[in-house]
């Protein structure tokens, strides 16, 4: 396995603390120029490669990506999993599927014990953990317990780049009026109610929490521009599903580590979904301000780690207007320290410039018109 056709270097006291208390992954038949990766780094497989050794006790993300005879790479499929310190997981290759899946044998058991009493044997078959993306990794998920990663994992264990979803009978599609009649159309707060009420197959999907809408569905017209501006109602409804504010911390950790490993949209669309409601409510800043103040911490971490066509602060960028949003909200209700620093840190790593915080965004402002002509 090498990674730019460079080995890996580890110092040599990390070694052998990770070699007496590291997991080992054991992964059976995948083709030599599949690309792998554990967490931020990847590889192409080697002939000789079976597995990672040395890994840290922790969460992690694992992946695999099939190659043609082209080079074109297949879309990542990939699991997380909280190793334990000396822990041994073992998965295989899947032939007909190219992908990754759980080893198929009678007793995994008896298999991993016997790995186990071999394993100096397969040493030189198992790449090292990168460790020198461990410090980066760990800030992406410091907060993450086993009990909210099994619980947030597809029941299938594995995670693809998008949600594989059932077919909609064509009498549930939606149905547009008749042309030209536009009368009595409902208020549509969020443009996915537009589309089919599409089912996800049963094993594939992640179980995040359900977001709240900003705006409740039926709300009076009167109404609406008072959640928009402000909405507590939904912030409060969204930390209702929640043991605890830090599980909500560790559920937008997670969401952000399966894109940013995985490259799962869908956990994308949840983390952008979250940061928008968590950023346009002032009275929540207030009321949460111990969450607000780990929030504003995660997401200093995040941000840099965004696509790039996410990281240009340019009107039409809605992570950065939100984030804007969400520095203003927490300057006013007390957070200024925590959200200054924040946009020092942004304006070095992203070169995001927050000037003005307290004066009011020009896309927010009314616009006067001259009719004088």
């Amino acid at each position: 396995m090498q990674a730019g056709g460079s080995p890996i270097v580890i110092d040599p006291y990390v070694a052998q603390h990770m070699l007496q208390v590291g997991a080992t992954l054991i992964i059976a038949g995948v083709p030599v120029g599949t690309e792998f990766g554990i967490d931020l780094s990847s590889y192409d497989v080697g002939e000789r490669f079976r597995g990672v050794k040395m890994i840290p006790p922790g969460p992690h993300y694992v992946f695999c990506a099939a190659r043609d005879s082209y080079g074109t790479t297949a879309p990542r499929v990939g699991f997380a999993h909280y190793f334990k310190p000396c822990e041994i997981v073992v998965k295989e290759w899947d032939p007909q599927t190219e992908e990754l899946r759980t080893r198929q044998c009678q007793d995994i058991e008896l298999e991993k014990q016997r790995i186990r009493e071999n394993l100096k044997d397969l040493d030189r078959f198992l790449a090292p953990y990168d460790f020198k993306e461990l410090a980066k990794w760990k800030s992406l998920t410091d907060t993450i317990t086993e009990d909210v990663l099994c619980r947030c994992t597809p029941q299938s264990g594995f995670i693809r780049n998008s949600m594989e979803f059932l077919s909609c009978p064509d009498s549930e599609r939606p149905r547009g009026g008749a042309p030209g009649n536009y009368k009595n159309l409902p208020y549509v707060a969020d443009e996915s109610e537009l589309l089919p009420n599409l089912k996800p197959l049963p094993d594939t999907a992640l179980n995040f929490k359900e977001l709240p809408p900003r705006i409740p569905k039926g709300v009076a017209p009167s109404e609406v521009t008072r959640h928009h501006l402000d909405c507590i109602e939904a912030v409060d409804a969204f930390f209702a599903k929640f043991s605890d504010q830090i599980e909500a911390i560790q559920e937008i950790q997670l969401a952000f580590i399966f894109f940013c490993s995985g490259y799962s949209v869908d956990s994308l669309a949840h983390w952008r979904k979250t940061l928008n409601l968590l950023s346009n409510s002032e009275t929540a800043v207030d009321k949460y301000m111990l969450f607000y103040m780990k929030y504003l911490e995660i997401l200093q971490f995040q941000l840099p780690e965004l696509p790039e066509e996410l990281m240009e602060q340019t009107k039409n960028n809605t992570v950065c207007r939100d984030v804007r949003s969400l520095l203003q909200n927490c300057a006013v209700a007390g957070l200024h320290i925590s959200a200054d620093r924040m946009a020092k840190r942004l304006k070095k790593t992203m070169k995001w410039k927050f000037d003005g915080l307290l004066d009011e965004d020009p896309e927010d402002m009314p616009v006067v018109v001259d009719n004088a002509d």
